[in-house]
This record gives structure tokens, C-alpha cells and sequence, in this order.
């Protein structure tokens, strides 16, 4: 994507944050490396443009609201799901919620429409950041997860496609 101007291709917010250029396109002596602060989409800004910096294989696309994570562990706890593709999930938890013990765990997409779920999808943690939102002039912390799946049998993978094709927006 691509957009003219110094501001997010991918939601047109102009709240952006200087990052470290690691990328082939970012290390040009005119050009700037950002994230967005609102989507968290990365950018490089190339005087007039701005274009996105996809990491991700497969599109990302969203989860209906009553489509949560459960994170399996001694207390089952639930997160909400931000966007989704095959290769991987961003979700957020709320900030007095249990952390999750290690890099990697498994985790269950769970429908409560109907109860089913996608269980026991292995998972690594690759990134958490802090998020402040003001909701109805109070004050809260949300935990942005990002992760990706590692090691998905064919099985899990079918089932994935079928789920983000059948529900994904």
C-alpha cells in the first residue's frame, strides 16, 4: 500500500513514531522508517510517499466479536482477537491479566456463539506492547500481543483456512 503524505497507508492517521530502519527500503538516505501509533502498521516515508512494510505471508483479516483466544493454563483466561491470517494472530489482554509463562504455548480460538474451538494451536509470543485507552474518560491498559503459529499439522492448517475463509472479514 501506498499513500501520499507522511501518514498511515493502512488507517490514514497521521500519529506516527520514528522506529530503527532495518529494512532494504528504510536504509536509503532520504528515507524515514515509522509505525503507526494507532494501527501499528510499519512504514517508510519516502518524500512524497508513505508505503507500508508488510511482514506477514498471508493477508490479515478480522474475527467477528464473539470469537475470543483462550489461553489454556491454570486459570483459563480469554482475550480478544485484533486481526488474524494463517501465519499468525495479534490479540489484546487486558493489563491485570495473568501473563503468559513462556515464548511459546499453545492457545485455542474459541466461538461462543456456538462453543466450538480450534484447540491447542501451537504459538509464539514474538512482541507485547502497552496500549493506554480512555473509555468514557477512564483510564486502562491493554497488552497488544502479537504472535505467530509454529508447527501447524495439515489438520490445524485446514481447519484455519476454513475458519478465516468462513468468518473472516
Amino acid at each position: 500500500m501506498m499513500v501520499f503524505g507522511k501518514k498511515c497507508p493502512a488507517c490514514g492517521s497521521k500519529r506516527l513514531t520514528a522506529r530503527s530502519s532495518h529494512s532494504g527500503l528504510a536504509t536509503l538516505p532520504t528515507a524515514r522508517a515509522y509505525a503507526c501509533a494507532d494501527c501499528r502498521q510499519q512504514m517508510v516515508f519516502l518524500f512524497p510517499l508513505s508505503l507500508a512494510v508488510e511482514n506477514r505471508n498471508h493477508a490479515r483479516k478480522r474475527l467477528p466479536s464473539f470469537f475470543l483466544v483462550r489461553i489454556p493454563g491454570d486459570s483459563n483466561h480469554y482475550a480478544r482477537i485484533k486481526n488474524i491470517s494463517e501465519g499468525g494472530l495479534c490479540f489484546d489482554q487486558h493489563y491485570n491479566a495473568a501473563p503468559i509463562a513462556n515464548r511459546f504455548f499453545t492457545l485455542d480460538l474459541y466461538n461462543c456463539n456456538d462453543g466450538s474451538s480450534l484447540e491447542q494451536l501451537p504459538t509464539e509470543l514474538v512482541a507485547t506492547t502497552e496500549e493506554i485507552l480512555e473509555i468514557n474518560g477512564i483510564k486502562t491498559t491493554i497488552l497488544n500481543n502479537s504472535a505467530r503459529f509454529v508447527n501447524l499439522n495439515q489438520a490445524q492448517k485446514k481447519v484455519l483456512h476454513t475458519c478465516l475463509a468462513q468468518y473472516g472479514i
